[in-house]
């Protein structure tokens, strides 16, 4: 598995790894390709990333998320990708989110725990797909 770091920060190290697990886990191919994508926020709470999936490949955003911090996120895709949000607990995976084949998704996701977060999509096509990520903090009352 080739990887594609858009940040070569120590923590980008960790969430690779843990790209590999995931994609073995899905039964990604070996040449599958993965992208990461360190989740860093504006001045206003935002975050947007625009990239494309290999065919075959799978792209994560990841970062620190803090207990009851709400994020409202949107995706879209020029055609349908697998989709979670997902945190890890040692050797346990947990998805508070999951799709599958879906081109768009809009929510609302609220943290339960302190924890690095990543938002991953899989595509299982054979072409490369356009994503339109939008990650804003929502306000607290």
């Amino acid at each position: 598995m080739r990887f594609k770091f858009l940040n070569s920060k120590p923590a980008s190290v960790r969430f690779a790894t843990i790209c590999v697990v995931i994609a073995a886990g899905m039964g990604l191919s070996a040449t599958a390709n993965a992208s990461l994508v360190e989740l860093k926020w504006d001045e206003q709470g935002r975050f947007q990333h625009r990239g494309e999936i290999k065919a075959g490949g799978i792209l994560e955003v990841c970062g620190k998320l803090m207990l009851g911090t709400k994020i409202d996120w949107q995706y879209q895709s020029a055609k349908p990708l697998d989709f979670n949000i997902h945190f890890h607990e040692g050797k346990k995976v947990s998805l508070p989110v999951k799709y599958q084949a879906r081109d768009s998704a809009a929510e609302q996701f609220e943290v339960t725990q302190s924890q690095d977060y990543c938002w991953m999509w899989s595509n299982k096509t054979k072409e490369v797909v356009t994503l339109d990520l939008s990650l804003s903090q929502a306000l607290k009352k």
